[in-house]
């Protein structure tokens, strides 16, 4: 559920920056009633955080995009489920997962000297299986998501300023009518500090606050982004998600990408393979792998990124948070090409 738009401030009155900061789970009830992420997200959160702490040891750091609208589609390998139940009639059903994506601005404005930016997001997660006739009550089809994230940024001092962030989604299998239940509300409250010379190192804090299916929780968060001095490196790590990028020339760029990718999602009650009752559920899985930008011409670009899906999860969940059912998936071998529209400066050693 994580889709998002990071934006660069470049000049005093042009769109904000965009920093969705980092999830680390606050346990505030017993262990034996798992909460968001989950104990399979807290394994890739714990993963996730040794290989970006490995990447930012050597000098990759933190990076900004400007693709401020766009369409993406993502092209997963055939899988299957793991651990199901010996009645479930998933098994031997590989199925391939297609994702795609569509994101545009709404109109920035300012207020004195606070600025705001929106976007809306929209991704379909498309499941197909080698056998489709086959019914089962916990087969994935297709997940929808809507996005609006509303950015409110106003700066302290040349080198402060404080960050306001509001996500509210819409996310469902479109079953059956959509209703408040289908929607999770989510926001950042953080403040930001840019350090060195050239400004080119910023580091963001915040609490991040989320509602969704009667469960609130509060975490801290944490976004690094990073500039070389000569424009050739540009690197972002905001959690959950990881950019590095390499200048090879003004038109083209090459690097890594990692991400962890989750989407909760309401469901028609039904009771599941054990006879509880399931309500809503979560996938989850971790990309990682390289990626080619190319400008084809003016701020049109291509992306390209291929790699592999990683610890991939389907999980199950009642009303009261608990896990029904938690099924893991084979890794699977993506691709994924988007073509964006970018505003922002020339990279940095283009500049006389």
């Amino acid at each position: 559920m994580k889709t998002s738009i990071p934006i660069r401030n470049f000049q005093q009155k042009a769109l904000p920056s965009l920093r969705t900061y980092g999830y680390l789970k606050v346990c505030n009830q017993p262990c034996d009633q798992p909460r968001y992420p989950h104990t399979s997200m807290k394994k890739l959160s714990f993963l996730f955080i040794i290989v970006s702490a490995f990447l930012f040891s050597n000098k990759s750091q933190g990076q900004i995009i400007q693709d401020i609208g766009g369409v993406a589609v993502t092209v997963h390998a055939k899988s299957d489920f793991k651990d199901l139940p010996a009645e479930s009639s998933l098994k031997q059903n590989k199925f391939q997962l297609n994702t795609y994506d569509a994101w545009l601005p709404v109109p920035a404005f300012n207020i004195g000297k606070t600025s705001v930016f929106s976007n809306i997001n929209y991704r379909m997660m498309d499941f197909k299986y080698d056998d489709e006739t086959i019914a089962d009550p916990n087969r994935i089809d297709r997940i929808h998501e809507i996005k609006s994230v509303i950015i409110i940024r106003h700066p302290i001092s040349s080198k402060w300023s404080i960050l306001a962030i509001a996500m509210p989604t819409i996310a469902a299998d479109f079953k059956k009518k959509v209703s408040f239940d289908d929607l999770i509300l989510d926001g950042i409250l953080g403040v930001s500090k840019k350090f060195g010379a050239e400004s080119n190192l910023e580091i963001g804090l915040g609490v991040h606050a989320m509602y969704s299916f009667g469960e609130a929780l509060i975490t801290p968060g944490i976004s690094i982004d990073y500039r070389s001095t000569n424009g050739k490196l540009l690197a972002q790590f905001y959690w959950p998600r990881l950019n590095v990028l390499y200048n090879l020339t003004e038109n083209t760029q090459v690097g890594l990408a990692g991400s962890i990718d989750w989407t909760r999602f309401n469901l028609k009650n039904y009771k599941g393979y054990n006879g509880k009752e399931v309500d809503y559920a979560q996938f989850s899985t971790i990309h990682g792998g390289l990626q080619l930008h190319q400008r084809l011409v003016g701020g049109i670009w291509l992306q390209v990124q291929g790699g592999m899906g990683l610890l991939n999860r389907y999980e199950l969940f009642d009303d009261k948070q608990k896990t029904v059912n938690d099924f893991s998936i084979s890794n699977m071998a993506y691709g994924k090409a988007a073509l964006t529209y970018r505003i922002g400066r020339k990279p940095v050693n283009n500049r006389k």
